[in-house]
């Protein structure tokens, strides 16, 4: 090995060499060292701690991105719900309008129908009222053309449950004159007029078949129970006797006597006691009680002074004429025109223009 091969260290010639640093260079050479360490460890701790922030900046930007991220979501989904809110409102505020218009159609029609329903009751009122002035107008009816006075009540009471039924102060009035009218109508002795009527046409046709006084015989009078006569010429006297006393008649009257009727005059009396009957029962039935009374009284009149009165059947003649002669009741009807006044007059108020 050459010599020259060997690598000797060249030293600085600014450097002095390490046999000629004094202590006190070796020592700040030392504490150079050692700041220079330590300025390296503190770039190195720097440096790491740069690169640990870094990281941490690092992930802290990316959960900031996630979080970013979830904000943007969240802002989606809050706008989609703020649309289908907004859409809902609008919806809501579409059907409330529509309820609105509702409301004011109901209201319209509420309104309507309240105009309705009092027309209606305006209307029912009236057919009421026409109807309750028929039922009073057939009651008079039957009062002055038929006499039936049971008929005039039942058409009274009908039309009493009508206004009954509908109750409207405003009717009050009618109401009270009505009653009165029934009541009068219910204190009336009920007159059996068809019943009447039949037994008048009854005596007026049996007229032809009641003996005359002028042509009744006297009953015989009863023989007394004697011995009768024995002899021929005894039995032959007291037959001879007995035609005499019955040739001759002997009639006690009480009262003025009558003279005998001729046959012409017979016809006629039978004729006008018969036209009397039929003209009381035409009285009857016209509610004339003056000349049904009178007319009656004149038929008893002549049936006790003309017909025979121990005939059965002109006793019972003049016991029936005498009944209803003397009958307490009154074949004068009242009329209920007070009611149809009363119905006529609320009409007329209501509606000016009618005319009763």
């Amino acid at each position: 090995m050459n010599s020259s091969d060997v690598s000797v260290p060249q030293q600085d010639p600014l450097e002095p060499s390490p046999t000629a640093r004094s202590p006190r260079e070796r020592r700040l050479i030392r504490e150079v060292r050692a700041a220079i360490g330590v300025a390296a460890l503190a770039c190195v701790l720097t440096i790491l701690g740069n690169i640990e922030s870094q990281r941490e900046i690092l992930e802290s930007r990316s959960d900031l991105q996630k979080q970013l991220a979830e904000l943007d979501a969240t802002s989606r989904q809050a706008r989609a719900l703020a649309g289908q809110a907004q859409n809902a409102t609008a919806d809501i505020e579409t059907r409330i309008s529509a309820l609105d218009g509702r409301v004011s159609d109901t209201q319209t029609q509420q309104t309507t129908l309240s105009a309705l329903y009092r027309d209606l009751s305006i209307n029912k009122e009236e057919v009421v009222l026409a109807e309750v002035e028929q039922a009073v107008s057939i009651a008079n009816q039957e009062l002055l053309l038929a006499g039936d006075v049971r008929l005039a009540i039942n058409a009274m009471e009908d039309a009493e449950r009508r206004l009954e039924r509908i109750n409207r102060p405003s009717l009050q009035g009618i109401r009270q004159v009505v009653d009165q009218d029934l009541r009068r109508l219910r204190a009336i002795p009920v007159a059996d007029v068809s019943g009447m009527s039949l037994r008048l046409e009854n005596l007026a046709n049996s007229v032809d078949q009641l003996p005359l006084a002028a042509a009744a015989r006297p009953v015989p009078p009863a023989k007394m129970k004697d011995k009768k006569p024995e002899g021929f010429w005894a039995n032959l006297g007291d037959k001879f006797l007995t035609e005499i006393g019955q040739a001759v008649r002997i009639q006690r009257s009480e009262g003025e006597a009558l003279p005998p009727l001729a046959p012409d005059q017979t016809f006629f009396l039978r004729q006008n006691l018969r036209l009397r009957l039929l003209t009381a029962r035409q009285a009857l039935l016209s509610h004339d009680e003056t000349n049904y009374r009178g007319d009656l009284r004149l038929a008893s009149r002549w049936l006790d002074s003309w017909y025979d009165k121990q005939d059965k059947g002109v006793r019972q003649a003049g016991d029936t004429l005498r009944l209803m002669i003397e009958s307490p009741t009154s074949i004068h009807l009242p009329d209920v025109a007070a009611s149809l006044n009363a119905i006529r007059d609320h009409q007329s108020a209501r509606t000016p223009g009618r005319v009763k």
